[in-house]
């Protein structure tokens, strides 16, 4: 059997967000080759053991997952029946040394999050691709069952590096039907990722707020924008996942991102600048499938510094 090849970055243009129902499924797609395994690695170009993909699912307990950042822990010395770690973990490990080398050639790690991993950041049910990663660090240390650990730092790529489409860009596909492209600098990058082509599925290609269904096409398709409550990029950066993610048209995907627009808890929406004394107060359009996280229109409103 001839040895697996590390495939390195996206695989077949499956979106970050893309959601599979098993194990099995992500194997299939291949963007992880193991069925069980947490660490997914093969031969890079120079014939050395390298990581490709991770999963995260609640796998170690001294994982931890911050989205745009994850402390991840390597294999090795677990009981497989109570999950306990009762072996010290090494370098020796074929994923450990194959995340070790991903860091140190800089290779991107794809990052596939599960349903038992960090509750506000995973699926609720099944596997989601959530895109690349970058291996920053990697050292050994005491982990909480008192045994040595191998420990990698991992941060996400930004939205350039992640080569996701711009608003010029998804403009030009609804017009004309262009096959995606690179990202391009335009004054407001729009993320089009799984996770946002989901979302605006689910809502007809629909505004939650205005209820516009904007017609770009003499085909009748309608033109929506995938609006993050809480903005991506930087240490504070929301999680680009269906719970911070909005159907919105590009009017009041601007205003909320200006602060013009936010949402209370309840998810109405309150207009700040609406004519009259006091501000104009509608209910966000909603549907069952889609649970927006209360967590994400708090943090837009503090980003505002808009008082609860």
């Amino acid at each position: 059997m001839a040895a697996y090849r590390a495939v390195f970055g996206h695989v077949d243009n499956i979106l970050p967000g893309a959601h599979f129902a098993t194990r099995q499924d992500v194997k299939e797609a291949k963007l992880h080759k193991e069925r069980e395994a947490g660490i997914s690695w093969g031969l890079d170009d120079e014939g050395e053991r390298a990581a490709d993909a991770i999963v995260l699912n609640n796998g170690y307990e001294d994982d931890r997952d911050l989205w745009s950042e994850v402390l991840y822990t390597g294999a090795g010395g677990r009981n497989r029946n109570t999950g306990r770690q009762i072996e010290n973990q090494s370098w020796e490990n074929r994923g450990n040394s194959g995340l070790r080398r991903s860091q140190i050639k800089g290779y991107p790690v794809r990052v596939i999050r599960g349903s038992d991993g960090e509750q506000s950041l995973s699926p609720v049910n099944g596997y989601r691709y959530d895109g690349l990663y970058g291996v920053v660090d990697c050292w050994i240390e005491k982990g909480n069952a008192g045994f040595q650990i191998c420990r990698y730092k991992l941060l996400r790529l930004t939205d350039d590096e992640q080569e996701l489409t711009s608003l010029e860009q998804q403009v030009q596909e609804a017009l004309r039907g262009a096959p995606r492209r690179r990202t391009t600098t335009v004054e407001r990058i729009v993320r089009d990722t799984e996770v946002v082509r989901r979302v605006k599925r689910w809502h007809g290609y629909t505004c939650q707020i205005c209820a516009l269904a904007l017609t770009v096409g003499a085909d009748g398709a309608s033109y929506v924008e995938g609006a993050h409550i809480q903005p991506l990029g930087g240490p504070d950066g929301g999680p680009d996942i269906d719970g911070n993610v909005l159907s919105l048209c590009p009017n009041c995907h601007v205003r909320l991102d200006r602060g013009a627009l936010y949402l209370t808890d309840d998810l109405q929406v309150i207009d700040r600048y609406a004519e009259g004394s006091a501000p104009r107060s509608v209910p966000l359009r909603t549907v069952e499938k889609h649970r927006i996280e209360q967590r994400f229109v708090r943090a837009h409103r503090r980003l505002w510094r808009i008082l609860d």
